[in-house]
């Protein structure tokens, strides 16, 4: 039999249920699914990758983002989360189109591809337009990718915040909201690589009764809620005040926890949270980097994996100002070893299963993708391990974890198809994707305002961060 594609002669690491690491191994990929993993398999091949001296492994799997933001890095900056969305965000991110949310999903695409993601989960709210979130599914489809895109609801606030009408065009009525989030279902739902959930922002962005109906909607389809939880220390005094109860007790009492409920961010939680989510088999996506930069605090990720929660990895938004996951997998390895003075707080095998096989549980698609393992969907990497910081000896897996970098992805793969060979993205036009996101980037800013220009114009700071200066 001549199979699609076999790669051979590589370090697998298969991420199976016994995490076998196969030295000098093969893969064999047939009609989009591996069909063999071991040592000398003899098939022929329509094409045949030469791993030696290289790593295979699952792609890597980006449990939460918000790709809108990738045309905006590097505006506001330093900034703790409130002042970064009244200063920065909501100016810009207001007056996103159909054609920039193409072009911010294409930039996002792009960098993920070049850094092994294969898997993206995207929680779209910018409901500026009903046809953005349309856009965004076509271009993730069209370039490859396995995705889970989150249906965004908001209908009260933006971020805790209503500062202006003007600013807050994302925010929609309920029934519009259930509406549309019903007909993209519709759409998209399961269709090639993509499958569907529902996400409300957090408890200050939307309504309970929005919220209960989102709950009945996703148990109707059957499908995940996913949504921003504890994030920001404020919100437990905000839902202890309205409520009486702490962020995620509430989503608790609402029925969001479970075994489809994926909860974002997960910092402030308390002890007796942390059991609800774990008797509950509700899963938690962690976004170390952009935690730390905006100043949310770290999130008790080793609590979390001791009571045996499903835990992932995830960029979040611009704040992150990376979609390399093996940065993101190590910031979340290193913020637990220091908070914690325990260099044995969260493993490199721990942040491999994150950034694979328990980001695929998170997202429900485990049985998919997540691992290198018969049957399974042909969703892997290979990385150039002949390098200065790397070497092609030794144990593989903490070299990856805490040497490699996505840069040092060479081929990527998704049901079987090339991505990317030899760092060429071969589904997107790299230098039509960066001409396009220039030209979206160059006319939101116009739109946006003198604000948002001279946050850009910025001069060195004498002390403190440089927005200060134009306060």
């Amino acid at each position: 039999m001549t199979i699609d594609l076999l790669i051979k002669n590589g370090a697998v690491i298969t991420m199976n249920d016994k995490r076998e690491v196969i030295e000098h191994g093969d893969v064999a990929i047939q009609k989009g699914e591996i069909i063999a993993v071991g040592r000398n398999l003899e098939y022929e091949a329509l094409k045949t990758i030469d791993a030696g001296g290289k790593v295979v492994a699952p792609g890597f799997i980006n449990g939460h983002s918000h790709v809108y933001q990738s045309l905006i890095e590097g505006i506001g900056y330093d900034m703790h989360f409130d002042p970064w969305n009244w200063r920065f965000l909501f100016p810009v991110v207001s007056k996103i189109t159909p054609e920039d949310a193409q072009a911010s999903a294409a930039l996002a695409a792009l960098e993920l591809i070049k850094n092994g993601v294969t898997t993206i989960s995207d929680h779209w709210y910018l409901h500026t337009h009903m046809e953005n979130i349309y856009r965004v599914t076509e271009v993730f489809d069209q370039a490859g990718l396995r995705a889970q895109m989150v249906f965004g609801l908001l209908d009260q606030t933006f971020a805790g915040e209503r500062i202006d009408s003007e600013y807050m065009t994302m925010i929609q009525k309920e029934e519009t909201l259930v509406n549309e989030a019903r007909r993209y279902h519709q759409a998209w739902h399961n269709c090639n690589r993509t499958t569907i959930a529902l996400g409300p922002g957090s408890t200050e962005d939307i309504s309970e009764s929005l919220m209960r109906k989102t709950v009945e909607l996703a148990r109707e389809l059957d499908v995940n809620v996913s949504t921003h939880v504890a994030g920001w220390i404020e919100i437990n005094s905000y839902t202890m005040k309205r409520f009486g109860e702490r962020d995620l007790e509430h989503f608790h009492s609402l029925g969001l926890t479970g075994p489809k409920g994926v909860m974002f961010h997960a910092v402030w939680l308390s002890d007796r949270e942390i059991e609800i989510m774990a008797n509950t088999g509700t899963k938690v996506v962690h976004c170390p980097v952009a935690n730390a930069y905006l100043g949310y605090g770290i999130a008790p990720i080793s609590h979390m994996l001791s009571r045996g929660i499903a835990v992932g990895l995830g960029t979040d938004g611009a704040a992150s100002y990376t979609y390399d996951m093996l940065e993101v997998g190590r910031a979340a390895a290193m913020l637990q070893k220091a908070s914690k003075l325990d260099a044995e707080a969260v493993t490199a095998e721990e942040v491999m299963e994150m950034l694979t096989i328990n980001g695929a549980k998170v997202l429900g698609l485990d049985q998919q993708t997540g691992s290198i393992e018969i049957g399974k969907k042909a969703d892997l990497i290979v990385l150039d391990f002949n390098a200065p910081h790397l070497l092609p000896v030794g144990r593989w897996l903490p070299k990856l974890i805490y040497s490699a970098r996505g840069s040092d992805v060479i081929h990527t793969v998704v049901e079987g198809k090339l991505l990317m060979e030899d760092r060429k993205v071969l589904t997107l036009s790299e230098e039509e994707v960066i001409a396009q996101a220039l030209a979206s980037r160059e006319g939101l800013v116009e739109r946006a305002g003198q604000e948002t220009r001279d946050l850009l114009a910025m001069p060195w700071p004498k002390s403190g961060p440089a927005w200060r200066s134009i306060v």
